[in-house]
Formats: C-alpha cells, sequence, structure tokens
C-alpha cells in the first residue's frame, strides 16, 4: 500500500493557499506530518480522505487517482477527524455497530465479534453500555479510533488524535497507535505535539504555511540539530535577557536561577554546556534555518 501526493495545491475561494505544490510519498507503516497550526495539515487530511477536492494536483493510492476512484479508495480508508463527535445518543457499542455498517460489514454476527474485539484493544470493553457522551475526553478518543479502524481499513488518517488528552490518556492512544502500524497498513498521523512524532514514526514530514519544507525521518532531523542545544545556567537577573536572544526550549528553578535548554548556532557570553539534541530540539532549529540549511548543501530531501 503506498499514497503518492504529486503537485498538491489547495486554493480556498477567499484567495488563502492553504497547500502549495505538495510532492510526497508515503509508504506502509506510521508517517507522521508536523507543522504549527494553521500550517495546511488539516487541509491535507480531508483531501486524503477525499472530503475536499485540491486546487490542482493529484493523489494516487496504490496508483489509483483519487478523484477518479473516491469510492474505492474510501472503502479501505478509516479517519479520525480533529473535530470527532460521536452520536450522543447512542451506547458506544451501537456508535460502533452504526460505523461497521457504514464501513460495509453487513453480516450481524461478523459486526458484532468485530464490535467486542475492537472495544477491548481500545480498552473499552468495559464502558460498551455507556452513551457516548457519558464518556471522558480520552475515551471519547479511544472510541474514535475504534471506529476508524473498523472494517480493517489499509489506510488511517488521524488528524490531532491527542490535543486535549491528559499526559496519560496521550500515552496511552500513541502506543496504541504503534500497536496497531505493525500491521500491513499506512497511519498518517497529524500533529502540532512533537512528541507523538518522536516515539512513533520512522517517517515524517514538515509543513510550514503550507509548504512541505522536510521529508525525512526523526532521526535525520535530529542530527542537523547536533551542536545547536545547549544548557544554560542562568541568574535570576539574566533570565528575561537569555529568552530574548535565544529560542528558550524549557526553563527549570535551581539554587540561584534557572537551567535553560536553548536552541542556538552559539550561546557566546554565557555559562552553556552543550546538549544531545532531541526531536523538539530538531524541529525548532529547522523551523527557523531550513532555507540557510539548504543553501549549504544539505542531503536531507528537503522543499522549501
Amino acid at each position: 500500500m503506498d499514497i503518492s501526493i504529486q503537485e498538491l495545491t489547495k486554493i480556498y475561494p477567499n484567495g488563502h493557499k492553504a497547500l502549495k505544490d505538495i510532492n510526497l510519498e508515503i509508504g506502509n507503516g506510521m508517517f507522521g506530518l508536523l507543522g504549527a497550526n494553521g500550517a495546511g495539515k488539516s487541509t491535507l487530511m480531508r483531501i486524503l480522505v477525499s472530503l475536499m477536492h485540491p486546487t490542482s494536483g493529484k493523489v494516487l493510492v496504490n496508483g489509483m487517482d483519487l478523484k477518479k476512484h473516491r469510492r474505492k479508495v474510501r472503502s479501505y480508508t478509516g479517519y479520525l477527524p480533529q473535530d470527532f463527535s460521536a452520536f450522543p445518543k447512542l451506547r458506544a457499542w451501537e456508535f460502533l455497530d452504526y460505523s461497521a455498517r457504514l464501513a460495509g460489514v453487513k453480516d450481524k454476527r461478523k459486526r458484532r465479534d468485530e464490535i467486542d474485539e475492537m472495544l477491548e484493544e481500545v480498552g473499552l470493553y468495559e464502558a460498551r453500555e455507556r452513551f457516548a457522551n457519558n464518556l471522558s475526553g480520552g475515551m471519547k478518543r479511544r472510541l474514535g479510533i475504534a471506529q476508524a479502524l473498523i472494517g480493517d481499513p489499509k489506510i488511517i488518517i488521524v488528524d490531532e488524535p491527542t490535543t486535549g488528552l491528559d499526559p496519560d490518556e496521550r500515552i496511552r492512544f500513541r502506543n496504541l497507535l504503534t500497536k496497531i502500524s505493525s500491521r500491513d497498513v499506512i497511519i498518517v498521523l497529524s500533529t502540532h505535539i512533537v512528541g507523538d512524532i518522536s516515539s512513533t514514526c520512522h517517517h515524517m514530514a514538515l509543513l510550514r504555511n503550507g509548504r512541505l519544507v522536510y521529508d525525512g525521518s526523526p532521526e535525520d532531523l535530529i542530527d542537523m540539530a547536533r551542536g545547536k542545544v545547549w544548557k544554560i545556567s542562568a541568574s535570576h537577573e539574566q533570565f528575561d535577557e537569555v529568552s530574548v536572544h535565544f529560542n528558550v526550549i524549557s526553563s527549570i528553578p535551581s539554587v540561584g536561577g534557572w537551567e535553560l535548554e536553548v536552541v542556538t548556532d552559539s550561546p557566546d557570553g554565557y555559562n552553556a554546556a552543550p546538549m544531545d539534541p532531541n526531536l523538539e530540539h530538531a524541529y525548532v532549529y529547522y523551523m527557523e534555518h531550513h532555507e540557510s540549511l539548504l543553501e549549504h548543501g544539505n542531503k536531507i530531501k528537503t522543499f522549501v
């Protein structure tokens, strides 16, 4: 299974160019799409699930043009939108039963077995009789991924799945997606939360203002930030000064001041020690320097 996105552009009626000439190849496994709010991620997700048509360009799924084979592609695509909401007057199992029928599971016994299996997998079996509007936020998101998985889809698209979840629910959700990604499926995870990508994806892309600015592995992106991340020991008086001069990733109070993690080429003039970068550091550094990195012959596949 593969998705090929070719010269994809989306311009809204008001003239806003949400996507600009996107070229991207997505294969089996977990693929992460990272970018700030408004970068164009949700627009791309809606095009991939054929809820929106591009202005130009095309999407091929296993060689099939999505525009020409919309019904067939949708039949094996599961989708969890950012603003997912279940029918409040349906119990959890009833909502999944409805979703299974929409996914083409016509046999009642098969539907029931698949629903029970799915509720067990997402940790909602004990809540199967509860009405959807009585579920917690995390449980609703798990119900959402369950409906996206009904019918054994080969492509699963999830848009900002962990927004609003507490840390425990976020970890549970990421673990569930990681487990599912071991199957012969494509999972496209769109998020602005760097931690969702770093712990789950081997292939990722960055969107910025509708443009694709990075396409590669998290590890290669992290490598570009080596030697650019520092821990600065700052006094209380220096805190504001450091915050003005550098991108401060984290700040921890210490005896007599602060321990600050900053991303910069050089922390000249401060008491600083180098740090190994993580994906959050790399994301901040790259989004600020990707044009200059490309100009200096960076070998990572990038687009500007």
